[in-house]
């Protein structure tokens, strides 16, 4: 298709194209009222514009031998030298001996834990019921379906029991004398 010249309507769909009436609406001695009805532009066929667009960007030269695929490598390091790390630099020694003074300084210790069970007695039972009697409520539910009537209500009884002691127990008000403030940054 050879490349069109601006002034030539190529396609009478186009919005550009020239219109062949003319400009006037009287009609002639032939023309009917249906002849002067308004045309509406139709959109254009878009295999139409593909090839126009197509003819516009002239002959491309595309042989397979002229475009060769790009290959992407890493690149080489000719001599990395010894490998360094982050405390490898000329500051290393000093900025030591600055962090070991800061640690003499704040030499912090943490208090030793206290024992896992060695606390107050009562309120470690009172843990230990309220963790295992949904698990025996759960047992006596699924496995154990003869359980004694008595034993389950005990159990309900005495885990009620367990968590008053906890909630009893528990500090009512924040005693200004522990120490603790916290997390302190």
């Amino acid at each position: 298709m050879a490349p069109r010249c601006e002034d030539e309507p190529s396609d009478p769909r186009r919005d550009d194209a020239q219109d062949p009436r003319p400009d006037d609406d009287t009609p002639s001695d032939g023309d009917t009222p249906s002849d002067h009805a308004q045309v509406v532009p139709q959109p254009p066929d878009a295999d139409d514009e593909w090839a126009q667009i197509v003819a516009r960007l002239g002959d491309i030269d595309v042989r397979p031998g002229l475009v060769e695929p790009r290959v992407v490598r890493p690149g080489r390091v000719e001599d990395p030298g010894p490998t360094m790390s982050g405390r490898d630099w000329d500051g290393t020694a000093q900025i030591d001996r600055a962090e070991q003074e800061v640690d003499e300084q704040e030499h912090f210790v943490p208090p030793e834990p206290g024992p896992v069970l060695g606390g107050n007695p009562l309120l470690t039972a009172s843990w230990l019921v309220v963790a295992a009697m949904p698990l025996f409520w759960l047992v006596a539910a699924i496995g154990w379906r003869s359980a004694p009537d008595v034993l389950v209500q005990a159990s309900v009884v005495v885990f009620v029991l367990a968590v008053g002691v906890l909630v009893w127990r528990m500090p009512h008000r924040r005693d200004p004398d522990d120490g603790d403030d916290g997390a302190v940054v």
